[in-house]
């Protein structure tokens, strides 16, 4: 069961093709599709053996017992006639104003006393009697569904024939902006089903960049807590134009600061951190608080201070942005919490919460050690550099790497300085690990201890 649960997310999530709700004249083509509403729930796979239902989240966990709406779901089956099934569903909070909300079904499932609010809504058939379930179309998927399932806490995802691209706006339209549907999932006759979803406009603080011989090449975008710390949540430049790259990479050559949070683009170039001053507006299709593995997108927390730079303060549950488009410069906004506020995020997509409250943290790993020794008449001096590995990376609190760096004079008044950096690539920590004793360590030096 439990790989069957895996699997299932595995293979849809390749069959997904996601596109921006004003483009679909331009990207989907064909005749007789079929539309279903997009609910923002808890994907499960239900299995069902002919005598009761085991709910599996895409992880291939047990989360969701004793539900009204799975006894539902089971007592549908057995009045339908069937002996065994394997179904995907959404586990969701039916709302009547507005659309269902994905944080809602965790406070459900916490909450003994909500707990009879949720409701499934079956979707897909990956075996039925023993047997996979091969159908020539969604609607005769979606046909099976509905025969078993009519009660109005377990009924199937609500679906629409439409016949050409115009039919499908007009739901789209309908649902998503005149209901506020999450989106629409559309299955066609080829292989792809598409994914439609609104564009959101948000308001980012520039914390950083990298650039080429054209000037800008990506910039790393941050929104700002009640508390005043940033959580970097994407990087990005699809939109800008080559002036517009020229331009502002010259401005935020003038604003550079230290970091001790690194981080590099795809080339494996390191950001170049700087003052928050500059505020854009960005547009994203689709923020993920959750990926294809079920683990939670964590985003890098930071806290500037005006004469250390960016300093690390951890991780925390966040989102992955996906679709990135800058649009312009909003030089009437701020990098603070009202204008560039971490709500325009969740407001779209809840973060999720590390299961477990205060679970156990594991032990850091020691990947790297040395240690430098220099004498000069009197005086001692030692240089010792380390490399660790948190393993606490998913409580929202730590890093993945830290590198820390003692230095020692016995003839400095401040005899013991102390530097930390920090990053969530293995690779870009070790390459900060050995930049740092080449430039810590020159001609003298002796390698004392590994």
């Amino acid at each position: 069961m439990i790989k069957k649960a895996i699997d299932y997310k595995k293979n849809i999530a390749n069959k997904f093709a996601l596109v921006e709700g004003d483009n679909i004249k331009t990207r989907i083509g064909g005749e007789n599709m079929f539309a279903t509403r997009k609910i923002d729930g808890h994907l499960q796979i239900a299995f069902y053996d002919g005598k009761s239902t085991i709910l599996l989240n895409s992880n291939g966990k047990e989360k969701a017992k004793e539900l009204k709406c799975i006894d539902i779901f089971t007592d549908s089956l057995k009045k339908a006639g069937v002996k065994q099934a394997v179904i995907a569903a959404e586990l969701y909070v039916p709302c009547a104003d507005g659309r269902p909300r994905h944080s809602d079904v965790a406070r459900a499932l916490a909450d003994s006393s909500l707990k009879d609010a949720l409701a499934l809504a079956p979707f897909d058939i990956v075996e039925i009697d023993g047997k996979p379930w091969d159908a020539d179309s969604y609607a005769a998927t979606h046909k099976r569904l509905t025969d078993i399932f009519k009660e109005e806490k377990v009924k199937p995802v609500e679906m629409v024939p439409v016949a050409n691209v115009s039919e499908l706006v007009e739901v789209y339209d309908k649902w998503v902006k005149g209901q506020g549907a999450e989106g629409l999932v559309v299955h066609t006759e080829g292989s792809v089903v598409w994914k439609i979803k609104p564009r959101h406009t948000l308001d980012a603080a520039v914390i950083g960049y990298t650039t080429t011989e054209r000037g800008i090449r990506s910039m790393m975008f941050a929104m700002v807590r009640e508390d005043g710390l940033f959580q970097e949540f994407v990087e990005g430049s699809t939109g800008m134009t080559d002036e517009q790259r020229a331009e502002v990479a010259d401005r935020l050559a003038k604003l550079h600061v230290e970091s001790q949070y690194v981080m590099s683009d795809n080339r494996g170039i390191a950001y170049q951190m700087v003052r928050p001053e500059l505020v854009f507006e960005i547009t994203t299709v689709e923020l993920v608080a959750k990926g294809n593995d079920d683990k939670i997108r964590m985003n890098p927390l930071l806290r500037f201070d005006d004469e250390k730079g960016w300093l690390m303060e951890g991780n925390t549950p966040g989102v992955s942005a996906i679709n990135t488009v800058v649009v312009r410069e909003r030089t009437d906004k701020k990098p603070n919490a009202t204008d560039v506020r971490v709500s325009q995020l969740s407001d779209i997509t809840p973060f999720e919460e590390p299961e477990g409250g205060n679970v156990k943290l594991e032990n850091s790993t020691l990947l790297e050690r040395k240690v430098y020794k220099k004498v000069s008449g009197t005086k001692v001096m030692l240089h010792k550099f380390l490399l660790w590995k948190t393993n606490k990376e998913q409580s929202g609190r730590f890093p993945a790497y830290v590198i820390y760096h003692t230095d020692f004079s016995s003839g400095r008044k401040e005899m013991i300085k102390r530097d930390m950096l920090y990053t969530n690539d293995e690779a870009q920590a070790r390459a900060l690990f050995e930049a740092e004793i080449a430039s810590g360590v020159k001609k003298g030096w002796e390698l004392v201890s590994e």
